[in-house]
C-alpha cells in the first residue's frame, strides 16, 4: 500500500506522505534536505493544520449553542489522504468527511492540498469546498520544519522593516501581552528563543520570510504574501524551525468558544470554497 509519493524536476526532489498529506522531504540536486526529519525531539514534518489552527480553550467550540471537542491543529494532519491526480511536477491529496470527523465537526467538505515544482520553488496550496447545505467555519495554515543545525547560527529575515511584536501564550493560549523581538527587518535565533512557545505575527508588513544561515547561502524563503497570521516557531534548542503560515490563530484567554467567532475564521458558504497558497524557495 502505498505510504508516500514523490515529485521533481531537476532542482528539487519532493516526498509527501499519505498521513496528513504532509510534506516529508524536500532534496535538492546536490542532497542538502532541508525538511526536519521527524526526529524524537518532534516527531513531525510538516502538519497540515485544518480546520483549527492553534487549540481551542479546553479543546472545546460550541456552535449553535453545541459543544463539540476538537484536538490542537485539527484533525488533518493524523487523517489518510487520497491522491486526486499527479504528473511529474505536482500532485494533489483530497480530504472529506467520514463519520469520525462529523463527531467532532459537523460540516461536509473538500480539502485539498497541493504540491507543485516550479524550478527550485514549491508552492502548497489548501483549497477548501463547503459541499454542506449550510455555511461553515474553516481555518488552516502550514507547519513546515526546516533543519537548522545549530540554531544560533541561522536567522529570520523579513523583506520589509517590521514594527510589530509578537503575541505571547499561555499555555496553548494567546493571552494579552506581546514581546518586542524583531530587530528592524530580523530575528537572531538562539538556544532559549523558543522558551515561551511560538511567536506569533498579526499584521506583518513583509510579504516574505527566510530563515537564513548566517555567512552561508543555505537559506528557506517563504512567500507568505496570502495570509494573514505566521508563527514560528521549535522546541527549544532543538535544530530545526518552522515557518507556519496562517489563516487561524489559537483562542485567546478571554473568547467565548463559539467557533464562528473565532478569529481567522472563515465562513463559508454553501458551495462556496477557499483557496490560498504559500510558496517555498530553497536554497543550499
Amino acid at each position: 500500500m502505498i505510504s508516500q509519493y514523490s515529485i521533481k524536476n531537476k532542482f528539487l526532489t519532493v516526498k509527501v506522505n499519505k498521513l496528513g498529506a504532509e510534506l516529508c522531504s524536500v532534496r535538492d540536486s546536490v542532497g542538502t534536505e532541508f525538511i526536519w526529519q521527524a526526529e524524537e525531539v518532534w516527531a513531525k514534518h510538516a502538519p497540515n493544520l485544518f480546520p483549527i489552527v492553534g487549540s481551542l480553550l479546553d479543546h472545546e467550540y460550541t456552535y449553535h449553542g453545541k459543544s463539540y471537542a476538537l484536538s490542537h491543529h485539527g484533525f488533518a494532519r493524523n487523517k489518510e489522504f487520497d491522491m486526486l491526480h499527479q504528473s511529474e511536477h505536482s500532485i494533489c491529496l483530497v480530504l472529506q468527511q467520514d463519520e469520525e470527523t462529523l463527531r467532532s465537526y459537523p460540516f461536509k467538505f473538500t480539502f485539498l492540498v497541493t504540491y507543485m515544482l516550479e524550478a527550485n520553488n514549491l508552492r502548497q496550496t489548501f483549497r477548501i469546498i463547503n459541499d454542506d447545505d449550510k455555511t461553515i467555519p474553516v481555518s488552516f495554515g502550514g507547519h513546515p520544519g526546516f533543519n537548522a543545525s545549530p540554531i544560533a547560527d541561522f536567522e529570520i529575515l523579513f523583506s520589509e522593516e517590521e514594527s510589530i511584536k509578537s503575541n505571547q501564550l499561555s499555555g496553548p493560549y494567546i493571552n494579552q501581552n506581546s514581546i518586542e523581538i524583531i530587530q528592524k527587518d530580523r530575528i537572531s535565533l538562539n538556544e532559549s528563543i523558543f522558551e515561551n512557545d511560538a511567536l506569533i505575527f498579526q499584521g506583518l508588513n513583509s510579504k516574505e520570510v527566510t530563515l537564513q544561515k548566517k555567512n552561508s547561502t543555505y537559506a528557506v524563503k517563504m512567500d507568505i504574501s496570502e495570509f494573514p497570521y505566521l508563527g514560528i516557531w521549535a522546541k527549544p534548542g532543538a535544530p530545526y524551525v518552522c515557518l507556519e503560515p496562517w489563516q487561524g490563530l489559537a483562542d485567546f484567554l478571554d473568547h467565548t468558544k463559539n467557533i464562528e467567532q473565532k478569529i481567522g475564521m472563515v465562513l463559508l458558504p454553501v458551495a462556496g470554497e477557499v483557496e490560498k497558497s504559500f510558496t517555498m524557495t530553497f536554497t543550499s
